[in-house]
């Protein structure tokens, strides 16, 4: 079977790209990294940034992302009402936790930061940025996840992403990680300590989905300060998030609700 790639098809290609280069990058560059022709990638990027999708830098000559993207994908996120609907929720967790307490929605074979709450003290805090990619395999969050999986979908997803090492502890090779998801099927929640960044440990549960048989549709986690999220706090921690994750659950379908109100009436 012929497989057609069309001009949609390599625009949408050279956005993605430009979304993990935030200083932007040279023409020639996209086009060797995308396998295209340098007049193919300049006839997608003349309307991007006529349109406003992308703009070039005047003395360096640098592709990049606008921030359109960006503002419409935070319009979508609370069209849907996702974050004010599950903030109390995170608020109150992150108060009971006295850490910080993270939400990702699952979207595309992958996950996604779509709110937080900060509930640890001043002084030792750990505040990431809610912008970077959830890396799956070292985050609490992308193996509760990838747990909720049948195994041989989470392989495959796993090995598409590769193991990108993000800190000394990372898991390094793809039998660690299959072992690793077996654990944490059986004992029902993700934990990484310090895989994703050193000094860090987190917990995470995955909010089950609304109808039985249906794909989770995200996860909910605490994380901190190795020295305060240690072993024996485990127990306590992995309680809270599972009642976080049942109310979560509960609520997930109010986000939807105004959505379908308004299709229903026109």
């Amino acid at each position: 079977m012929r497989v057609i790639t069309t001009n949609l098809d390599r625009a949408i290609d050279v956005i993605e790209f430009l979304a993990e280069e935030a200083e932007g990058l040279r023409l020639s560059t996209i086009a060797e990294r995308l396998s295209l022709p340098k007049s193919a990638v300049h006839r997608l990027l003349v309307p991007l940034c006529a349109r406003g999708w992308a703009e070039q830098d005047a003395e360096s000559g640098r592709y990049r992302l606008s921030l359109r993207l960006a503002v419409m994908g935070h319009r979508l996120l609370y069209a849907t009402r996702l974050p004010d609907v599950c903030q109390p929720v995170l608020d109150r967790l992150a108060r009971s936790s006295r850490e910080l307490v993270r939400l990702t929605l699952v979207q595309d074979e992958s996950l996604v930061w779509i709110a937080s709450a900060q509930g640890a003290p001043p002084g030792l805090m750990y505040q990431p940025s809610m912008t970077g990619a959830v890396q799956l395999h070292a985050t609490a969050n992308g193996k509760a996840w990838l747990a909720s999986l049948p195994e041989r979908e989470s392989a495959r997803i796993v090995r598409r992403d590769g193991l990108a090492r993000m800190a000394p502890r990372t898991l390094a090779t793809f039998e660690d990680v299959v072992a690793e998801l077996e654990r944490t099927r059986a004992r029902g929640w993700g934990l990484a300590e310090e895989e994703a960044e050193p000094g860090v440990a987190a917990l995470a549960v995955a909010i089950a989905a609304i109808a039985p048989g249906d794909p989770t549709v995200g996860t909910v986690s605490i994380a901190g300060p190795v020295v305060r999220v240690t072993p024996q706090r485990y127990p306590e921690l992995v309680e809270m998030l599972r009642a976080a994750a049942a109310e979560l659950q509960r609520l997930w379908p109010l986000a939807a609700a105004p959505r379908r109100a308004r299709a229903a009436g026109g």
